[in-house]
């Protein structure tokens, strides 16, 4: 593939949006409209013009999409596209960081996660509520608030209001906690998940000099699916827009993760904040047929919010969406399962072409219960993260603490997986291996304390010697602990947590360094799906809809489009809130290629329309004015008992003679 070639390939709005001339542009890319293909030829087109590759930065979402925008590029251009870089906000600001740490005051640092956090909140948190043990949230809801409002860079009273008004009245006991866990952090040199942002935002905010140093490593900046930024990454970006191009591009009627901190505002109002940008829009669907995007684009013209784009079908005409009603989610589950089953064996379907799509993990569990029973084989998109879970967080405890034996919250977790070590003695003596600053002594005092294995102790001295070989260094890991985790997950599906750490061995395999290795999966922890999707089995993918962006099949099933739903009830009465679960499932109606089957419980639900303050209509269920021509309905009664099976059975006597043997 060339250059030319690329840019034939694109349709006019498209190659409008990649050639243009505009320092500053915003592609509103529709669902299927060629998004990826838009960004993969502006930086192509960027490229031959003249500008080098080392100055365009794409900044994206997953490690996956950045990996295969510059795959796509080098295919097109060569070795002409060598020193593009393509990487998530995360993993930039962290190349700024290593890169020019003086600038932000940080010689020296580490990385902690989610679980660290949580571990650094329930410490603090600790025995302040014992006469009252609900007055103050859980450690998971401080560390959420926290991270919340870092995100949306809110005062802690406003973040309260919005996502836990009933903590309001102990505002200033958990300001206190986490104004420790603040002090905590910065002792130690910690940065957590946002900080690694906000240290780099702030600096930018504050120091010209900062800014056209990193303008001068990234004239170009390509930003995909912008409508997921956060009000933090954009005080990324504005200090950068008067000396670099930004090139934007997104989707607002995608924009569905505000409950992540994720601002509506950043793509709907870009103009506004931009004032010169040019606005361009991909209206040309490559992925649906046109009765699909009838009823998705049907949906977002129930709107109040002006979304102004009406996709089109590049492939026409096909099936109508149909919309099946069960007495309960049992039978509605098992029709699914019993529909996909059909068309796999009456039609030669392969099970991969069928995609069903949840709500969450917690509504899929019917979905999943009724595949099992029917043989349908599947795998789930949307749950834990390979690195977030409990046995891989234990091994990657001990390679922290080879890679930086000063990392207490690893020696936390990692001495407590031993046999009789508590929170106590563990915290006892972390606190005195942070003193030694040879390994010699810190290994003296691990075999004194007796707990740990002699050959488990000989592996971690291997391990210090392995670091730059890391996948070796894992697989020491992994034989150093494999004994005690066995006993540890013994009643907690061990033979599959097993498995895992062939995935690990997997990711460990592409790096030169361990703390490289660690920094980059805490950063942003791949998903088991991820790896597994290597070896594309013929399964059913049953998912989540916040997983499901990027992904597309040829028939989807949309699960429990019931009242109550769509909009969640606990969304009801808030403008923005039903709003965004409007675009919730209009992302989940957009991922059908050919067919697309609504499923729902008849249940007797009534919600009624609210008007706001500023008179907009707050819908309390999407699909009350479905009409035939969009949706065709079928109603399922409770099914008869006699299965088709046992109708063909030949009618025997019964014989009453069993039971017990009574001699």
């Amino acid at each position: 593939m060339s250059l030319a070639s690329l840019i034939d390939e694109l349709n006019p709005q498209q190659k409008q949006a990649a050639t243009t001339a505009s320092q500053h542009s915003l592609v509103l890319a529709g669902a299927g409209c060629g998004k990826t293909k838009t960004i993969v030829a502006r930086a192509a087109y960027l490229i031959d013009q003249g500008v080098p590759a080392n100055q365009i930065q794409i900044l994206t979402f997953t490690r996956r999409s950045a990996s295969e925008i510059v795959a796509r590029v080098e295919l097109a251009l060569g070795d002409q596209a060598k020193g593009l870089r393509a990487s998530t906000f995360h993993t930039f600001c962290m190349y700024l960081l290593r890169r020019i740490p003086n600038a932000f005051g940080l010689e020296q640092f580490s990385i902690i996660d989610r679980d660290d956090q949580l571990m650094m909140f329930r410490l603090i948190r600790g025995k302040d509520d014992k006469k009252n043990p609900n007055a103050l949230p859980k450690s998971k809801q401080l560390c959420d608030l926290y991270s919340f409002a870092r995100n949306t860079r809110q005062k802690l009273s406003l973040a309260l209001e919005k996502q836990m008004p009933e903590f309001l009245e102990y505002k200033d006991q958990i300001a206190d906690i986490m104004r420790q866990y603040e002090t905590r952090k910065q002792a130690r040199t910690f940065l957590d998940y946002d900080d690694i942002l906000a240290v780099v935002a702030s600096a930018l905010a504050q120091s010209a000099g900062l800014v056209d140093y990193v303008s001068s490593l990234c004239q170009h900046l390509l930003v995909d699916e912008m409508q997921d930024t956060n009000p933090l990454q954009w005080a990324l970006l504005e200090p950068l827009k008067d000396k670099t191009h930004l090139f934007c591009v997104g989707d607002d009627a995608q924009s569905i993760y505000g409950f992540r901190g994720a601002d509506f505002e950043n793509i709907h109002h870009f103009k506004q904040r931009v004032p010169n940008a040019e606005i361009f829009k991909l209206e040309k669907n490559y992925r649906s047929t046109q009765q699909i995007l009838d009823l998705s684009n049907w949906l977002l013209d129930q709107s109040a919010i002006q979304y102004d784009k009406h996709l089109e079908a590049y492939r026409g005409d096909g099936v109508t969406p149909r919309l099946h009603i069960f007495p309960n989610e049992f039978d509605e589950a098992k029709w699914i399962a019993i529909d996909i089953k059909e068309r796999h064996f009456l039609h030669s379907a392969p099970w991969h072409e069928h995609m069903v799509l949840v709500r969450s993990g917690f509504a899929a569990r019917h979905i999943e219960a009724a595949f099992i029973q029917a043989n349908v084989p599947y795998r789930f998109i949307g749950g834990m993260k390979l690195l977030e879970t409990a046995h891989v967080k234990d091994l990657l405890s001990l390679l922290r603490v080879i890679a930086n034996p000063l990392d207490d919250i690893a020696w936390m977790r990692f001495l407590t997986l031993w046999n009789g070590v508590g929170d106590v003695s563990a915290s006892k003596l972390a606190q005195q291996l942070l003193l030694e600053s040879e390994h010699e002594q810190i290994f003296e005092k691990l075999e004194k304390f007796g707990r740990i294995p002699h050959n488990t102790l000989l592996m971690m001295k291997q391990m210090l010697v392995l670091k730059d070989q890391v996948q070796a260094c894992v697989t020491l890991g992994i034989d150093a602990l494999t004994e005690q985790l066995a006993e540890n997950y013994a009643k907690k599906d061990w033979s599959k947590r097993l498995g895992d750490f062939d995935l690990v061995q997997q990711l460990a395999a592409k790096h030169d360094q361990l703390s490289e290795f660690l920094e980059e999966y805490v950063l942003d922890p791949v998903s088991i799906s991820e790896i597994e999707r290597q070896s594309q089995q013929d399964v059913v993918t049953l998912i989540t809809i916040h997983s499901a962006k990027g992904t597309e099949q040829k028939v989807c099933y949309v699960a429990n489009v019931t009242a109550g739903q769509y909009p969640h009830a606990r969304a009801q009465g808030d403008f923005d809130e039903v709003e965004e679960e409007r675009r919730v499932l209009y992302v989940a109606l957009t991922r059908a290629q050919n067919e697309l089957i609504l499923t729902k419980q008849n249940l007797n639900l009534w919600g009624q329309n609210q008007v706001d303050d500023q008179g907009r209509v707050i819908e309390s269920y999407f699909l009350n004015d479905l009409t035939r021509n969009l949706c065709i309905s079928e109603t399922h009664y409770k099914a008869r008992q006699q299965t088709v099976k046992s109708a063909l059975i030949e009618r025997q006597s019964i014989n009453l003679d069993f039971g017990i043997d009574l001699d």
